[in-house]
């Protein structure tokens, strides 16, 4: 057996031994080389370079091999797309695509493949199929105009391109191309004028004066065929017409012979032409009749003339309804209207139509008519891979529609006007329709609050929700416009009345979020107000803390700005629930003493109202009444009035308490005396502010409600009770619970009342009685359901109420 055949176990020692030296070598290379962080940093640099030196091996071997590609290949490629052999050049250039090319040779190769499909462009009979073709072409000339095109050929790529857009339905983008193809004198002169014509005809803003120039150059080409100059002809019609230039567009026609093979188009702009003079005339004048008259003859002539019945047929029948409108025969109008989009929905002549019915139906009133031909309208442009604005002009389109949005919006058609816009992004652009959908979400929730009132019935409570739900929808959609025109001048502002829609909504963490970025990216315009909004947020969404910074923040940098008082007032808010009255306090009391406002103002004024109920609420009782005393006095009809003199009278009764309390253990017969006076005063105020109260929300007649003044109607009969019992009136405290009872017999608050008219027949010493009322309140206990929530408006719960009953009946 030879070496070559033995086992593996069967090496030879040679070879084992010197693979056992190659092993200590390179153990030894790694030992040597970590042995010291210097010569491990050596070892690496090495490597490092020489990973570098192979890298850079590969770059030159892999220029080399693309600098080796064969520029031959494609000069016989274009020498046979010259010749007339698009396939032969095709073939060449799929061979080249198999090996790498530098840059320039593939610039040279798009090239072909471009000027390949333009030809087969050419062939198609398929309108569609002939659009996409140009439109592959365009891409492969567009790319090869990048990477460069080899020898003197960027004139005829300019000329190709500019074609194949043109073709293609992307006029804007040949008219460039094509200037720059004219310039080349190697380069079919008249067929570019022509191409120019048309595309700066179809363009989404039409220059029917530039069209003309260049129609003047291809009408006087000295070559021009009979048949081409008629079409040269009518397209200088179709500008002079777009131009109101009426005498020449009709000089133009008149050179066309009836005979001629556009005959049926020569007769359908001269209806045209008379339609439009027409309307420039007095309605009922006998020139606008008899131009009237002429152009039902000339439309009703094409028809004739076009024997497959196509567009221009449709054209003509769209032009008569047209003077159906303008001859006052309306429904003759709307009927032709109908039939045209009926029998030809698909085409560019039924959109017209069926717009023009629409827009009939919504001068009607029968906007829901109208807005289903709009929604149909919006949906075949949406649908449509290219749109043919010849007759139907994309700014007409957004015209009218921009008229039934706005009639939806005054007739407060909010859903409708939304579905409008949620189609309208093919006409209008994205942002514009995220514009508009914001818009009409604010609207509506603007009008919902309005329609409002103050919030008393059921239905007003709902129109508020509302309201404040399409203020949030609002505030979201200006939240996505400004990510739509962050780049803009227009982003802060779109996050402003987002912020601002979110408040109003009392979505107020996202208000605080949103108006945080925009102090963020705003460094000047109303960043004080923007610090008193987010302190405001922050304050209803129960963040204390960050209110006070955000208010503080405003009063401290921008203290010449007249909100700082609205963020004094706000911040003593956020202080007084924080527990911090001593600094509320300040902050009101530099409102109230500072000499930059006045009690005419608004901020003056609540930070009266604020500094009574703040020292109310700190049991500076004497003093609170001075203060809102004097609210109350100079600010009679506001709405913190009523408040202020429920307030005035807690304050009364909880100041009678503290001289109860004197009476209890007085330090003299004179102070006893004296507090015996204090009492009895402050419980007859109490009782007086009480009442009047009540009164004022009786006389007002919204507590059936205002959820704020039942409360307070409820407590204030309470009340009197209590103060009433304390002053020893019995009769008089059986009377306030008793109108408690009958005017709250299905709320728990009844159980309290019935348990005070018994405390009073006790105190009259008529025990029976008392057991009489509570066995009374035991049936109303009863008698109220299950899901009663009792915590709600009393201390106990039901169990507890019957525990209660069954201990004061046995005493």
């Amino acid at each position: 057996m030879s070496d070559a055949n033995k086992p593996a176990d069967q090496a030879t020692p040679e070879a084992g031994g010197r693979r056992s030296r190659m092993s200590d070598l390179v153990g030894g290379v790694v030992r040597w080389a970590t042995a010291t962080k210097l010569r491990m940093i050596i070892c690496s640099v090495l490597g490092l370079a020489l990973l570098g030196v192979v890298f850079a091996s590969w770059s030159y071997y892999g220029q080399v091999a693309l600098e080796s590609a064969d520029p031959a290949n494609i000069e016989l490629a274009i020498k046979a797309l010259d010749e007339g052999r698009p396939e032969d050049a095709k073939s060449i250039i799929g061979q080249m695509q198999r090996q790498p090319a530098a840059p320039e040779l593939l610039g040279g190769a798009l090239f072909v493949l471009g000027a390949v499909k333009a030809q087969e462009a050419d062939q198609e009979v398929s309108p569609d199929r002939r659009r996409l073709i140009h439109e592959i072409a365009a891409r492969y000339l567009q790319k090869a105009r990048t990477l460069g095109v080899p020898g003197d050929r960027e004139g005829r790529a300019a000329y190709l391109l500019g074609r194949s857009l043109a073709l293609s339905g992307q006029a804007n983008e040949a008219i460039s191309p094509l200037e720059e193809a004219l310039r080349d004198p190697k380069q079919p002169a008249r067929e570019i004028h022509a191409l120019l014509v048309t595309a700066l005809l179809a363009g989404d803003e039409p220059k029917p004066a530039a069209a003309l120039q260049h129609n003047v150059q291809v009408l006087a080409d000295p070559t021009l065929k009979p048949e081409e100059r008629h079409r040269a002809l009518i397209t200088s019609a179709n500008a002079l017409l777009g131009l109101q230039r009426y005498s020449e567009a009709r000089q133009a026609l008149e050179e066309i012979p009836e005979k001629s093979a556009v005959a049926a188009t020569r007769m359908l702009l001269l209806g045209r032409l008379e339609i439009e003079e027409a309307q420039k005339l007095d309605e009922g004048s006998p020139e606008r009749k008899a131009k009237l008259a002429d152009a039902q003859k000339h439309l009703q002539e094409v028809e004739h003339l076009d024997p497959d019945h196509g567009p221009l047929t449709r054209q003509a029948k769209l032009w008569m309804a047209r003077r159906f409108e303008l001859n006052g025969e309306h429904p003759q109008a709307l009927k032709a209207y109908e039939g045209i989009s009926k029998n030809y929905p698909n085409s560019a002549e039924g959109l017209t139509a069926t717009l023009a019915a629409a827009d009939y139906y919504r001068r009607e009133g029968q906007i829901e008519k109208a807005l289903f031909g709009y929604r149909y309208v919006l949906r075949e442009i949406g649908d449509q891979a290219t749109y043919d604005d010849t007759l139907f002009p994309m700014s007409d389109v957004r015209r009218r529609l921009t008229m039934v949005y706005q009639q939806c919006l005054d007739e407060k058609l909010f859903p409708q006007a939304l579905s409008l816009v949620d189609l309208f992004e093919p006409v209008f652009g994205r942002p514009s329709c995220a514009d508009l959908r914001a818009k009409t979400h604010l609207q509506w929730g603007e009008w919902r609050l309005e329609d409002a009132h103050q919030g008393i019935t059921p239905a007003d409570i709902a129109a508020q929700k509302e309201g404040r739900f399409q203020l949030r929808s609002a505030g979201l959609a200006y939240e996505q416009l400004a990510r739509l025109r962050f780049a803009t001048r227009q982003f802060a502002d779109d996050l402003w009345t987002s912020a601002e829609c979110y408040f109003r909504g009392q979505s107020y963490t996202q208000a605080a979020r949103v108006y945080g970025e925009y102090l963020h990216h705003e460094a000047r315009r109303r960043n004080a107000m923007a610090l008193l909004r987010l302190g405001q947020a922050y304050l209803a969404s129960g963040d204390f803390a960050k209110s006070v910074d955000a208010l503080e923040e405003c009063i401290d940098m921008y203290p010449s700005d007249p909100v700082i008082h609205q963020a004094r007032l706000e911040g003593a808010r956020a202080y007084q629930q924080s527990g911090q009255m001593d600094k509320a306090e300040q902050l009101l009391l530099t409102n109230l003493v500072g000499d930059m406002l006045t009690p005419a103002s608004a901020e003056w004024r609540d930070s009266l109202f604020a500094l009574g109920e703040l020292l109310y609420e700190t049991g500076r009782y004497e003093e609170a009444i001075d203060k809102l005393e004097e609210a109350v006095e100079r600010y009679k009809d506001h709405d913190s009035a009523l408040m202020a003199r429920y307030t005035i009278a807690r304050a009364y009764h909880a100041a009678a308490e503290v001289y109860n309390k004197r009476l209890q253990d007085p330090k003299s017969e004179n102070e006893r005396q004296a507090a015996r006076t204090l009492l009895t005063e402050h419980l007859n105020k109490a009782h007086e502010y009480y009442q009047d109260v009540q009164r004022k929300i009786t006389l007002r007649g919204h507590a059936d409600g205002n959820q704020l003044d039942m409360a307070l109607l409820r407590n204030c009969y309470l009340m009197q009770g209590s103060v009433l019992f304390e002053l020893k009136r019995y009769d008089e405290a059986l009377q306030a619970y008793g109108n408690v009872i009958t005017s709250y017999r299905d709320d728990p608050i009844a159980l309290e009342s019935f348990v005070q008219v018994a405390n009073c027949w006790r105190r009259l010493n008529q025990p029976v009685k008392a057991r009489v009322t509570l066995d009374q309140a035991k049936i109303v206990l009863q008698s109220l359901p299950p899901t009663t929530d009792f915590l709600a408006s009393t201390n106990f719960n039901r169990q507890q109420w019957e525990l209660l009953l069954n201990q004061m009946s046995n005493w």
